[in-house]
């Protein structure tokens, strides 16, 4: 059989109207032993791709343990709820916040037992050490967890590039979108206060924030309808005309098709499975309401679409309203993910940020806790916001399980996203395999920041943090629980940065990697 014809990997599809689809990274781009590109430069290794995905909130509860719960008002005492496993390396046990991971044990490792560092004896600004925390919780942990650069006061804010900026620049001008900065929380959800800084997780330098889309359609927009909307006004008029046209791939349909003419039998197949993507992608995006972004309000009547929940109700969750502080963060997340993926599918952009609640969230979880995958049977929803679960707001649900229930909601958009990688051919192996995917969270589970004489567990806590870093760029070896003795969060950022191509050894103050985590 003859071989089908070279292209180079920059090929995209041109078509009407400026449409633009990039494509995946085919046979006829890559050499024989499928590792290298078919450009006329020379080539070079498949690029590696960089993602995080964060969810704002902590390990643990207030003043209960690893193992310790209320549930319907009865005490109990179980293990395995606490994210961290009793065992360390391989063939560990799932716990309750990584069932969503079940199948997946092989494809990422957990980092735990991290610290940020903070001085015990002062809370004074200068005396932070180098990467470590200024003792205020939540802002204070902010800086050194993203940039691993210190914090010396409260705010939300980095005082030096995070990783996934670290990363694009590596890469600057060489793919269309220099980074993917998505947040599926698109309100605050407290009355009287606003996101102040902690809707933001992407810095290209100290106090320089790249600011998150919250809408899916301008994500979606952004990526494939090359159009990135200014103001409210112009969005509401890209909509609408979005709306009324064709499909994307229709508009370049022709080119297609040739394309599809000059291709082997493997990378027709690899194609026609990349243009469903899209089109279901197209679809996903146009099922939701017109005013699903939260920014474009055409509808009158939207009723109980309302695409973004109001504050909640009551102090402290004893009193929280069931229709408030909740914009379906669930189905902004899962089609953001969905975004990331095809954006790496077509090397649109090699670095992405998922934020799917903000620091110190205040989402209500009640929509979401009616499809807990609960060892431990409740009686009724959990009646609380994210923040307030590890505060124990709610009186009879209270302690380690309920809040390992709400971080296995994140971690299931996690596993979506890793799944999604691990089943996408590209060259030898799979996008994952080229790929680096982190899951990080706001806080651990250990002394309190603000006063760490303090020795019962709390959520105000930068002691016994955990990563999952997924993925096998770079030589990573995942499959393991790594229990480290008191490492910085940094050296995790480090070594997954480093497995992304990034030739340094420091992020901010920080330095060094964690060995472990490689072959």
């Amino acid at each position: 059989m003859a071989r089908s014809k070279k292209l180079n990997r920059r090929t995209v599809l041109k078509g009407l109207g400026g449409a633009v689809v990039g494509l995946p990274v085919l046979e006829a781009m890559l050499d024989d032993h499928g590792t290298a590109f078919a450009q006329a430069s020379g080539g070079g290794a498949l690029p590696p791709r960089y993602a995080i995905v964060f969810a704002g909130m902590p390990l643990g509860g207030d003043d209960h343990d690893k193992e310790t719960s209320r549930i319907n008002g009865t005490l109990m005492s179980t293990p395995g709820h606490h994210i961290v496993p009793l065992q360390s390396g391989a063939d560990y046990e799932l716990t309750t916040p990584l069932r969503p991971l079940a199948g997946l044990q092989q494809d990422f490792s957990l980092v735990s037992n991290m610290r940020i560092p903070y001085d015990v004896n002062s809370a004074e600004p200068d005396a932070v050490p180098p990467g470590g925390a200024f003792r205020d919780f939540h802002g204070g942990g902010c800086s050194p967890l993203l940039s691993g650069t210190r914090s010396e006061s409260a705010s939300f804010t980095c005082n030096g590039p995070t990783s996934d900026q670290v990363i694009a620049a590596m890469h600057a001008g060489q793919t269309p979108v220099p980074s993917l900065v998505l947040r599926a929380q698109p309100s605050f959800y407290l009355s009287g206060y606003s996101f102040a800084g902690r809707h933001r997780m992407s810095y290209r330098g100290a106090g320089d924030p790249v600011e998150a889309q919250d809408s899916p359609q301008t994500a979606f927009q952004s990526l494939f309808g090359n159009f990135v909307p200014v103001d409210t006004g112009a969005q509401a008029e890209h909509d609408f005309r979005q709306r009324m046209r064709r499909s994307v791939l229709d508009l370049v349909l022709g080119k297609r098709d040739a394309l599809l003419s000059r291709v082997g039998n493997a990378d027709r197949i690899r194609l026609e499975r990349h243009f469903d993507e899209i089109r279901a992608l197209e679809e996903r995006v146009a099922s939701l309401p017109i005013d699903a972004a939260g920014q474009c309000q055409k509808l009158a009547d939207p009723g109980s679409d309302a695409p973004v929940g109001g504050d909640n109700a009551g102090a402290g969750s004893d009193a929280i309203g069931t229709n408030t502080g909740y914009s379906d963060e669930a189905g902004r997340t899962r089609v953001m993910a969905d975004l990331i993926h095809m954006a790496f599918v077509c090397d649109l952009t090699r670095a992405a940020t998922l934020q799917i609640t903000a620091f110190q969230s205040h989402m209500n979880v009640y929509p979401i806790s009616g499809n807990f995958d609960s060892p431990i049977p409740f009686d009724r929803a959990l009646l609380a916001d994210l923040h307030e679960v590890g505060h124990n707001g709610d009186a009879e649900f209270r302690g380690q399980l309920p809040v390992s229930l709400c971080l296995q909601w994140h971690i299931e958009h996690y596993a979506y996203l890793l799944q999604k990688m691990k089943d996408t051919p590209e060259g030898a192996g799979s996008l994952l395999d080229n790929s680096v995917l982190i899951f990080a969270n706001e806080a651990g589970h250990g002394r309190h920041l603000n006063t760490p004489s303090d020795t019962a567990p709390k959520t105000h806590s930068v002691e016994e943090m955990v990563m999952l870093i997924g993925g096998r760029a770079g030589g990573l070896s995942p499959g393991r629980h790594i229990a480290t003795d008191g490492a910085h969060p940094g050296q995790a950022l480090i070594s997954a940065m480093q497995a992304a191509g990034y030739s340094g050894d420091s992020l901010g103050e920080v330095s060094g990697n964690i060995p472990e985590l490689f072959a």
